[in-house]
Formats: C-alpha cells, structure tokens, sequence
C-alpha cells in the first residue's frame, strides 16, 4: 500500500491517535499550537474542539492510510490584509520520511486557492533546525527573528517568523 497522507477534518474518534502522536514534550516545546505536556484524552478533546471556537483558524488532521500522524493549522487569518499563519507538527515516528512537506505543500494550495491570501507566515523556535530546514527547502523566506517570543523551561527563547508569498 502507498503511503499517502491525507488531510481532513478531525473528528473523536481520531483521539487516541492524537493521543500516541502528540504526548511527546519536543512537540509540547516547539509547538505554537501551544500543546499541553502530558497530552491525554481530555486534551485531544480540547484540540478536536478548539478548530470549532476559535473563529480565525482551521485545523486539519495529517491522515497516512486512516492513521492520524500530526496537525496543520491555518489560523490568525486575515482576509483583510491577504495574509494568514502556518502551523503543524508531526508524531515522533513519522518524521524526517517527507509526511510534513506532504502535508504543507497540501495546505499551502489550499490556502492560496480558499483564502486568497498573499503571504503565509510560519513561525520556529531558533532551536527547530528540522522546521527551518523543511520550511526552506519549501521555499519560505527567513523572515525577523522575535527576540525572547517563549518562555520554555524557565528561559526565554527567540523564534524566527518564515514567509512564503503567493507565486503570480
């Protein structure tokens, strides 16, 4: 069987998979999505929930072969200004096999297809050498870096904005 991700809306039954992908402290530390450690089943109901409470956003599972292996969500969407945010993260045992850059190149058509936008920002922690490294090779553009942006583990740390613009 091919392994082709899919991404969709997530639903109850996706949580325990949310649960065994996303209990894992990196993905709690390099997580915009601000991601609760421990991660169990009252906070993948929170996450589930969350896409249908915050206005702005949308949230979609990473589904490899009915398998729910990260999230990816657009959010602070601002048709106003043809702008939004990119955020996503991936299980531990589905990185580096190219799931994410799968999963963004989806969701960056989609993106630029459903909203109209001009500019699709990401945002990394200094330390996330995998996220900038996939967000380059993607071609997103290293952006300002926003100085002490977290408090993680009793130490600010900065984080580096990336952009990609829509291709004319």
């Amino acid at each position: 069987m091919e392994n082709k991700i899919t991404l969709r809306k997530l639903t109850k039954e996706d949580i325990n998979d949310l649960v065994e992908q996303g209990n894992d402290y990196e993905i709690h530390y390099n997580s915009f999505f601000l991601m609760k450690f421990p991660f169990g089943e009252r906070e993948a109901l929170e996450v589930i929930n969350e896409d249908k409470k915050i206005k702005n956003m949308q949230r979609f599972a990473i589904d490899l072969n009915g398998k729910i292996i990260g999230l990816i969500d657009l959010y602070n969407i601002n048709l106003k200004n043809k702008k939004l945010k990119l955020g996503y993260w991936i299980g531990r045992t589905y990185r580096r096999k190219g799931y994410a850059m799968e999963a963004i190149k989806k969701i960056l058509k989609y993106a630029f297809e459903n909203f109209k936008v001009n500019e699709i920002i990401a945002t990394t922690l200094v330390t996330n050498e995998a996220s900038m490294n996939l967000l380059k090779k993607l071609g997103f553009a290293k952006g300002k870096v926003l100085k002490n942006d977290r408090f993680l583990d009793e130490k600010y740390i900065d984080s580096v904005q990336w952009t990609i613009k829509k291709s004319r």
